[in-house]
């Protein structure tokens, strides 16, 4: 980006202008009793929308995650995630201490 003296300038004129821009009242005139009722319906209709997912989102969190077993599978450094059936199976077989050590 460049910050040099003259593209400053430029900025802040830019953003001067904007703002007065923006500040300028603009002409008043009637809002129609259609336009209004849509206005509060949108924002009743946004508030609704934002309370559900809210509420989705802190009870999905709490209930979902209460009971889930994440089994993982690692051989060195490599881990994958092992679906709860093929946990079980594996629970299954018993391996010793004898079986697993080398020569």
């Amino acid at each position: 980006m460049i910050h040099t003296a003259p593209f400053r300038l430029v900025a802040l004129l830019l953003a001067t202008v904007l703002m007065v821009i923006a500040a300028t009242p603009a002409k008043a005139e009637a809002v129609e009793a259609l336009t209004i009722v849509a206005i509060v319906g949108l924002a009743i209709a946004a508030i609704v929308i934002i309370a559900y997912l809210v509420v989705a989102n802190v009870e999905g969190s709490s209930s979902s995650d209460g009971g889930r077993v994440l089994w993982v599978a690692c051989a060195g450094d490599d881990c994958t995630p092992v679906s709860a059936t093929v946990a079980a199976a594996l629970a299954d077989t018993v391996v010793t201490p004898v079986d697993r050590q080398g020569p």
